[in-house]
C-alpha cells in the first residue's frame, strides 16, 4: 500500500504511529479492536498511539484513513508507466514514433493562434 503524497493528515499517520505494534491496512478489524492491549505491553501507549488507535478502530474512521492508500504493485506499474512516458514524449504526428525520432515541424497556424490568443503576459 502506498500513502497519498499529497494527503494532509493532522498529525502523524494512524498506520505509520501504529507500525511498531505490527498494525498495517491488512489489519483486520477484529485484531485492531486488540491493539490497545500490544500498546500497553511494549509500552507503546502514548497520547499520539491512543489517537492513532482511534482513528483506526471504528469502522467509520478507518475506511476514512484508507482512503488515501492505493493498492499498487511496483513490478506490474513501473513498466507500463515507462511505456506511457515514452508514448506522451514521442515526437508529434506519428503516433507510432519512438522518442528520439525527428523532431516535430512546426505549429499549424490555427494552433499557433489559438496559443497566442490564450497567453497572455501583462506588463
Amino acid at each position: 500500500m502506498i500513502k497519498d503524497p499529497r494527503a494532509s493528515w493532522e498529525g502523524p499517520f494512524p498506520y505509520d504511529a501504529l507500525a511498531p505494534a505490527g498494525v498495517t491496512p491488512w489489519t483486520s478489524h477484529a485484531d485492531m479492536q486488540d491493539v490497545s492491549f500490544e500498546l500497553l505491553a511494549r509500552h507503546l501507549m502514548t497520547p499520539v498511539t491512543q489517537q492513532a488507535w482511534d482513528e483506526l478502530r471504528t469502522v467509520r474512521r478507518r475506511l476514512l484513513v484508507d482512503l488515501f492508500l492505493y493498492d499498487v504493485d511496483p513490478a506490474a506499474e513501473l513498466p507500463l508507466a515507462a511505456e506511457e512516458i515514452a508514448r506522451r514524449t514521442a515526437p508529434l504526428g506519428d503516433p507510432g514514433a519512438a522518442p528520439g525520432d525527428a523532431a516535430p515541424g512546426p505549429l499549424p497556424e490555427a494552433t499557433a493562434r489559438l496559443v497566442a490568443d490564450l497567453v497572455r503576459f501583462d506588463v
